[in-house]
């Protein structure tokens, strides 16, 4: 299998300015660097258009998948809360409609007669 080379944007850029500037030629830095002309052809288009963007690093990939299942457990573990607010006032609603009384629990005899 192919191991494709990987170029950082600053290396791109900095070929294109010494390009564009006169400094080498594109068959100078073809030959230093072992690129084709195609590839600076295309470097040098999407910079001047403006679409040359860094890509993420692998880092930066699995902490994006990492803050993907971090933001789906909070969907979930807001789901998890919001349903038991709502079992929570239906369970007081129900009390209430049943007629329950809630009180503490007795903390002993008052020594009072009962009228």
């Amino acid at each position: 299998m192919k191991k494709y080379r990987v170029f950082e944007e600053e290396f791109k850029r900095d070929l294109v300015a010494r390009i564009d500037s006169g400094s080498i030629t594109r068959s100078q830095a073809c030959r230093e660097h072992n690129l084709s002309s195609s590839l600076i052809d295309r470097w040098q288009r999407q910079i001047h258009e403006g679409t040359l963007h860094a890509r993420p690093s692998l880092r930066e990939k699995q902490l994006e998948r990492e803050l993907e299942q971090y933001k789906k457990k909070v969907g979930e573990l807001s789901m998890q809360v919001d349903l038991l607010k709502k079992l929570k006032e239906f369970s007081a609603s129900m009390r209430r409609s049943n007629g329950y009384v809630v009180t503490g629990r007795p903390t002993g005899a008052s020594g009072k007669a009962a009228k």
